[in-house]
């Protein structure tokens, strides 16, 4: 299952994922602030349910409640696989611990002695899970550590990446090839794939100098982003090992990949002169998938039936998830139960089934997880 990312914009940024260069700072802060948004959870827009019937559509959502899901990070996300497996974390005793949910119940992964934080990013089909650990308490200690890893059959993998310190996994497929960034010896920061026992370095576009992997589909073609220039950053996606840059959408100047499903079509986010937008590329066509009344938008997930599932703001600073599909972006909130007080904020992760892992939050309470499984 393609995975990607994002909820707030500075917890655990180390050095290896700083922010982005000043001279792109107005369109950095723009898309940060909703980062920001969207960890905090604002409880003044949170708190009012949204003001809308429910439409005459084919289904609603069974809701299950993960329980409580606390910030860490914009390049964390919570993920789900075919058969419905949620792989998110919880924080314990100061220490952030990963988590899998399936069939009804949560169960902890047992840590790694060194790594009081393990954070899963990915799961695949066969139940794998991947992320990173990191070797401090204090996940915004720059001093720290931070490990990929790769959690098979509940053994774990420890990547130490490409010469440098620090390395992050983001995506994991079928087969088991995981992708992600870790830094070099001078300190610059490269994409890289695991296949087997090997890992390579999947550089960046011509005068770049960083890169991140994000996602991975079961034929092996990658989506993330690279830096372009000195000005700009790029959506990119890799195939045996080759580059392409996938622009932006019309007039941008900034653009990431998050997800990539087996199709091949690719979602993320580009800038836009109307502010960030959701994107979907498919055929070599990069597509503006709208916002649900107000920017900043982002596609964090999409599935083999090219359903698309992010967050968008919808006035102001107010935010809901959005699902994408048929041509028409729709807010979420109007799929559920009648009498339900959740407000769906953002929508990580979406499987074939049509089960979305969302973040919400109900009046008087912190954020919760959810899994929303469709009812016909």
């Amino acid at each position: 299952m393609p995975v990607i990312s994002s909820t707030q914009s500075s917890s655990i940024h180390s050095s290896l994922f700083a922010t982005g260069p000043i001279r792109l700072s107005f369109i950095l802060v723009t898309f940060s602030l909703f980062a920001f948004t969207r960890a905090e959870h604002t409880q003044a827009h949170a708190d009012q349910p949204p003001n809308t019937a429910n439409p005459a559509v084919v289904e609603t959502y069974k809701l299950e409640d993960l329980g409580e899901l606390s910030p860490i990070s914009q390049d964390v996300t919570v993920s789900l696989n075919q058969d419905g497996t949620v792989a998110y974390w919880t924080r314990t005793n100061g220490s952030v611990y990963a988590m899998l949910w399936r069939s009804g119940k949560a169960t902890r992964v047992e840590q790694m002695p060194g790594y009081p934080n393990m954070i899963p990013h990915a799961i695949n089909r066969q139940g794998d899970i991947a992320g990173w650990m990191n070797t401090s308490g204090n996940l915004v200690d720059s001093l720290s550590t931070t490990r990929g890893f790769v959690r098979h059959r509940k053994r774990i993998r420890i990547v130490t990446g490409l010469g440098g310190r620090d390395s992050r996994i983001f995506g994991l497929n079928d087969k088991g090839s995981a992708v992600g960034a870790a830094t070099l010896a001078d300190g610059t920061r490269h994409a890289f794939v695991i296949s087997g026992s090997k890992i390579a370095d999947l550089g960046t576009l011509p005068f770049g100098k960083s890169s991140t992997a994000y996602a991975i589909n079961n034929s092996g073609l990658i989506a993330g982003s690279s830096d372009v220039d000195a000005k700009a950053n790029h959506a990119v996606s890799w195939s045996n090992l080759k580059i392409v840059d996938l622009g932006t959408l019309p007039k941008g100047i900034v653009s990431s990949a998050r997800s990539v499903n087996d199709r091949g079509q690719i979602v993320g986010f580009s800038d836009t002169p109307d502010g960030v937008h959701a994107f979907l590329y498919s055929d070599g066509v990069m597509q503006d998938l709208g916002t649900l009344g107000s920017d900043p938008s982002e596609a964090s997930g999409i599935n083999n039936h090219s359903e698309v599932v992010g967050a968008s703001n919808i006035t102001g600073t107010r935010r809901h998830a959005f699902l994408w599909r048929d041509g028409q972006i729709k807010d979420l909130n109007v799929f559920l139960p009648g009498g339900s007080s959740w407000i769906l904020l953002d929508a990580f992760s979406i499987n074939d089934r049509g089960q979305i892992a969302c973040s919400a939050r109900r009046k008087g309470e912190p954020s919760h997880l959810l899994l929303l499984t469709p009812q016909h």
